[in-house]
């Protein structure tokens, strides 16, 4: 089989069920699903296929970044995400809805680092970190409790005295449609119910949980005391933007990718040439990139054979997602 690594690609999601919600995942590759690389009408092959076929064409060898959406369901604890650290995973979310059935003022949440109040309640950090450490084993027990089948009135309102108290530790900052979210090693975080995201992360799976409100079903284990000994205590700082040009902005700089958000007052464009590969998502309208069309939270892959000869319009009212490594 041949292919033309001269022109963009659509990519093709997979949705893959959580406790939570559901992630759309437009570059995934791994035993769970992976995505695909739409060839034609009806014509499509997995993701790595593609990429494996001429690496150097594709993209110069490098693992591509893992673009997905973030949905979770909009009932409070139930589509609330993992509270969890990454070791190595870099992370930005931007928010394109916020439910309104969840949030009616449009105003959703992300429990995102923790609470400075509180950790001045305690003589010094070592302290904090040991009284949140507690806090969380103590609703662990609980919760495992309840996964495996125990259920009463009293245990119930255990859980919910206990959630409450773990919870108390943690930091919740607010969200609207448009922000943008990065998120570093080591910092804790748990997008809430109801708020969806797209997301851009580097290439690795790894992750430690610090607590969950619901039965974990990837492992069967939490990595409490790891990631509490490690995590960041600090608050999160909202990162400034950087001004490309007229119309387009750097959100997230990263070591191993940055990310450009460009509206419609953009123009027409290209990319710097000296890109590995490109991958774009459209937002809130269409994006074309070169002869492909793009509507809303359509996704393509820009190889490094096109990624010279490419522009990039964006309609009015739309927004184009740029990832890249070196962007």
């Amino acid at each position: 089989m041949s292919f033309d690594f001269t022109q963009p690609v659509r990519l093709e999601s997979v949705c893959i069920p959580k406790p939570w919600g559901q992630e759309i995942w437009y570059t995934g590759m791994e035993a769970r699903g992976e995505s695909r690389v739409r060839l034609g009408a009806d014509e499509s092959v997995p993701l790595s296929v593609w990429l494996n076929a001429d690496a150097n064409a594709t993209s110069r060898g490098e693992d591509v970044l893992l673009l997905k959406i973030l949905d979770p369901a909009p009932k409070p604890v139930t589509g609330d995400l993992y509270f969890e650290v990454h070791s190595e995973k870099r992370e930005v979310y931007v928010v394109t809805h916020v439910d309104p059935a969840a949030w009616p003022d449009g105003i959703g949440q992300i429990r995102f680092g923790m609470n400075q109040q509180r950790r001045r309640e305690f003589a010094d950090d070592q302290s904090f970190r040991s009284g949140y450490l507690q806090a969380v084993q103590s609703y662990e027990k609980v919760r495992r409790a309840i996964d495996s089948g125990t259920e009463s009135p009293f245990i119930v309102m255990q859980e919910m005295a206990l959630r409450n108290r773990m919870e108390s530790f943690t930091h919740q900052r607010e969200l609207r449609i448009g922000d943008v979210v990065q998120v570093p090693t080591w910092f804790p975080h748990a997008l809430q119910h109801g708020v969806r995201v797209v997301e851009f992360q580097t290439a690795t799976y790894e992750r430690l949980i610090v607590s969950f409100a619901q039965k974990v079903l990837t492992q069967d284990h939490w990595n409490t005391a790891a990631a509490v000994a490690g995590m960041s205590l600090d608050s999160g700082i909202e990162q400034p933007t950087e001004v490309i040009t007229r119309g387009i902005e750097r959100i997230a700089r990263f070591d191993h990718f940055n990310v450009w958000r460009a509206g419609g007052s953009a123009g027409e464009f290209a990319l710097p040439p000296s890109l590995p590969y490109a991958i774009v998502m459209a937002v809130g309208g269409q994006v074309r990139a070169a002869g492909l069309v793009l509507d809303a939270e359509g996704a393509c892959l820009i190889p490094c054979a096109a990624v010279v000869n490419t522009r990039l319009q964006v309609a009015e009212g739309a927004q184009a997602f740029l990832a890249a490594p070196g962007l």
